[in-house]
């Protein structure tokens, strides 16, 4: 560095700046340092997320199933048929409670893991398991959950077992089942939960947990008043005397345009379809379609059960 006299005055020049390598390797360093907080973050945050998404799953199962309401608490049936509120007690048993009583995570998982097992669902109709077909699970779901799995040689399924204190194995024993369902709806494809009684017709619930509806309108699907309209419906269209023949009867739920009051009446098609969503009907009909074609290669499956519970009930 070099001191010019200026007059009294000595003032300071530097004959070179940094350097053009000073500068490029400083920006490199910068950008090596931000990229390895980035993936740092990204690799802390990845199974958090994937927690995340596991429960959220996990609830939306359970409130198809009717084990899980939407206000945050556990619930079971009463001798009268209806739901109640319930806590867990541990080891993924249940008992009534109060609404104040809601599920943590640690319960949801805990629930979840005694009350609900996967099975894999053959053409014919039977049942098999993931272990048996030597199959990875999370492999199996990773790869085709964006497709569905309805049109698959073996297909997923989900049976809920009862609040009890024991191991169930034997898909006999199953209250009801859940059908993964998927579709798409006005912008985007949609995936949510079915799940029907151990008669094989009745919907115990639903549930839809992702979606790209618009809100307010076609988003409503994913909505609890709307929702619970399906309780109690069936899924093979009743024929004029009132009865179901589920190996050919048509098989869906169709989201009306309007009230089902106004447009079907009492008739039999009316304990197979819905009232419509304002404003969203291309969302109805992609949802009439979803179940139709998710439920339809399931028909053996569904004979099978409708079958077992009417030998059941008549011994």
């Amino acid at each position: 560095m070099q001191l010019e006299p200026i007059g009294e005055n000595v003032v300071s020049q530097s004959k070179h700046g940094p350097s053009n390598a000073f500068t490029i390797g400083f920006m490199i360093c910068l950008c090596c340092g931000c990229a390895l907080i980035l993936a740092v973050l990204s690799s802390s945050l990845k199974e958090l997320q994937e927690t995340g998404e596991m429960l959220e799953r996990n609830k939306q199962m359970l409130m198809s199933a009717q084990v899980y309401n939407t206000s945050g608490y556990f619930q079971i049936k009463a001798e009268d048929g209806t739901f109640v509120p319930a806590k867990h007690i541990g080891n993924g048993m249940l008992e009534p409670a109060t609404e104040n009583d809601l599920a943590t995570t640690e319960d949801v998982f805990a629930v979840f893991e005694r009350r609900i097992k996967s099975y894999l669902i053959k053409e014919n109709g039977e049942f098999t398991t993931f272990k048996e077909e030597g199959i990875d699970e999370s492999s199996y779901t990773r790869e085709h959950e964006g497709t569905g799995y309805a049109n698959l040689p073996l297909k997923l399924i989900y049976a809920v077992f009862p609040n009890e204190d024991k191991e169930f194995k034997d898909l006999n024993k199953a209250e009801s089942f859940v059908f993964p369902v998927s579709g798409f709806g006005l912008w985007a494809a949609i995936y949510g939960y079915l799940a029907v009684a151990n008669d094989g017709y009745h919907v115990v619930g639903i549930s839809w947990y992702k979606h790209g509806e618009t809100p307010g309108l076609g988003a409503n699907i994913a909505a609890p008043w709307w929702q619970e309209q399906f309780e109690g419906k069936v899924i093979f269209q009743k024929d004029k005397a009132g009865n179901v023949d589920v190996a050919n009867a048509p098989v869906g739920i169709t989201v009306m345009r309007g009230k089902v009051s106004e447009t079907l009446g009492d008739s039999p098609k009316a304990h197979s379809a819905v009232d419509g969503m304002s404003g969203a009907t291309l969302t109805g009909n992609g949802v009439t379609k979803a179940y139709k074609e998710t439920l339809a290669p399931y028909r053996p499956f569904l004979l099978r059960v409708n079958e077992h519970f009417k030998e059941t009930n008549a011994s």
